[in-house]
């Protein structure tokens, strides 16, 4: 059986658009994949209610240091917000986008403590004002994901420390 030369051409010119249109495929994603694939940007995220079972927030600031680089505070027993303050201090905080580098001193002077009714402290927010830097513990609610960072309106939370009666520059160099 005798094949003609027009019927091998043929035959051939199917058999490469055939791989050509596998290549193709392979080598562009399917749209479902390609949206599935493309990382979202972080979106901003306010902290509303972080600790849940505290009864009391104070405010510690410590001011100095002795000689043995134990604390002064500025006020011993610190300065209680009332709900009121305490609401305005946590709608001061926030999870925002990590930025690109980060190069914060964070040494922190200013110590938002939360109690519970028994008047154990059940966790910290420390803030410092020289680096505009935040960090929490015990607060789940206060926990960023790794492309965020926990972070603050600082002019907001600057009024509000010198409304309670507290310096915010302290110790910045």
């Amino acid at each position: 059986m005798k094949v003609s030369r027009r019927v091998a051409i043929a035959a051939v010119a199917i058999i490469v658009t055939g791989c050509e249109h596998k290549v193709d495929t392979l080598a562009q994603p399917e749209q479902a994949n390609t949206t599935a694939s493309i990382v979202q940007p972080f979106k901003d995220r306010r902290v509303t209610n972080p600790f849940p079972g505290a009864t009391e927030v104070r405010l510690f600031v410590e001011v100095s240091y002795t000689k043995d680089d134990k604390p002064i505070l500025s006020k011993r027993n610190g300065v209680r917000l009332n709900a009121a303050q305490r609401k305005a201090f946590e709608d001061s905080l926030k999870i925002t986008a990590a930025p690109e580098y980060d190069m914060m001193c964070f040494i922190p002077h200013h110590f938002f403590r939360y109690y519970d009714a028994r008047g154990q402290e059940i966790g910290t927010v420390s803030v410092c004002f020289c680096c505009d830097g935040v960090e929490a513990s015990g607060s789940k609610a206060l926990e960023p994901p790794d492309s965020a960072t926990l972070n603050a309106d600082y002019r907001q939370l600057k009024a509000l420390v010198a409304a309670l009666g507290e310096p915010t520059d302290i110790l910045c160099d």
